[in-house]
């Protein structure tokens, strides 16, 4: 089993600079049998479907890292993403380690609500 810290350190090399390193470079971080969730969307990728999606999706998104939470082998991450066309969407990933290697994440987005809410 891989040190606890050890994992934290992973995730932190992905979001330092407020955006995505590079396909490159997740790819290298990902097993082989990664698999990516999306639950909202339906969307499945594999380690090189994701890396091809992501090398066709022109500007990353911005990121504001929240907060990393986890231990062991289980992690969750949260962040703002600021899309250039987008606009912004709080993520939740929860990743999942095996033997020092991402081996699954699950994503979820979400637009921020908007209430009707005065301060008084």
């Amino acid at each position: 089993m891989v040190a606890t810290s050890d994992n934290r350190s992973i995730l932190e090399s992905m979001f330092e600079g407020g955006t995505f390193k590079s396909p490159e470079f997740e790819y290298e971080l990902r097993s082989d049998d990664f698999v990516a969730e999306s639950p909202q969307t339906g969307e499945r990728f594999d380690r090189d479907s994701l890396r091809a999606m992501q090398e066709s999706f022109g500007e990353p998104p911005r990121i504001e890292l929240k907060r990393i939470r986890g231990e062991g082998d289980m992690w969750v991450v949260e962040a703002l993403q600021t899309y250039e066309d987008e606009g912004d969407f709080h993520v939740c990933v929860i990743v999942e380690f095996n033997d020092g290697k991402i081996n699954r994440e699950t994503r979820y987005y979400a637009p921020p609500l908007v209430t009707n809410r005065t301060e008084e």
